[in-house]
């Protein structure tokens, strides 16, 4: 088994959520409800957050986690993680990249993408739902949806419904495993066309022929993109239907 640590890119200058990771969800500080998530897993070995504001920095160090303080240069979350990487020791084998607006990450999920990064000659790994033609969303461009191969690889992602004709569908959990030389070396791909035009950094990776492993998950992991999302994520909290 490779020595696997998880990276929470949590930046504060959020366009639609400023000072997102601070927010609070039922008394607690988003990050923070990250950060506990993945260590009650106990399928890495280290929970890192890598952030660009001391803010976020000294609430996380507050409650007990790791920081590593990057860039404010850095583009996305992907580039984040590999400026981290690069201030770990030791070198972890392979990077779980969590992102900081999902308080309710399921540890079954993280499972399972350390099983897929942990299979021979893997090298990218992410996760998808699998829906039903009655579920709603396939049409909502905001939820990603992706389209795998007979070996259980990804072979495209599309914020347009795919398949074309109605029926089951996957939908794009945005986690990802990677190797670490993986990791570092992605970042450096020129970007796409496809990539551009459906704003997808995955695509880049598959246009520059890597191979992306796809594990399915039934866990619903609602993400915080806006100050009504939290609000609804607080309705499905006190309901119970996110644990």
């Amino acid at each position: 088994m490779m020595n696997v640590v998880a990276i929470i890119p949590a930046r504060y200058g959020s366009t639609r959520f400023p000072g997102k990771p601070l927010a609070l969800i039922d008394g607690i500080p988003m990050i923070e409800r990250v950060v506990r998530r993945v260590e009650s897993a106990g399928v890495v070995d280290r929970v890192v957050v890598a952030t660009d504001d001391r803010r976020i920095e000294e609430l996380v160090l507050g409650f007990g986690g790791e920081v590593v303080m990057t860039s404010v240069g850095c583009v996305n979350g992907t580039e984040r993680c590999v400026e981290a990487l690069g201030k770990l020791t030791p070198r972890p084998d392979a990077i779980i990249n969590v992102q900081g607006d999902e308080p309710f990450v399921h540890p079954e999920q993280l499972e399972e993408l350390v099983r897929l990064i942990n299979l021979p000659n893997a090298t990218i790994a992410t996760l998808a739902r699998p829906m039903k033609a009655s579920d709603k969303g396939r049409e909502d461009k905001n939820r990603v949806k992706v389209v795998r191969n007979l070996e259980g690889c990804a072979i495209h992602f599309s914020r347009t419904p795919v398949p074309n004709s109605s029926g089951p569908w996957l939908q794009h959990v945005g986690l990802y495993a990677y190797t670490s030389s993986a990791l570092e070396d992605i970042v450096k791909l020129d970007a796409t066309e496809l990539e551009k035009r459906e704003l997808l950094e995955q695509l880049r990776w598959l246009d520059h022929g890597w191979s992306i492993s796809l594990g399915l998950t039934n866990h619903k992991t609602p993400a915080v993109d806006t100050p009504e999302d939290l609000e609804k994520i607080k309705v499905l909290l006190q309901g119970g239907e996110i644990l």
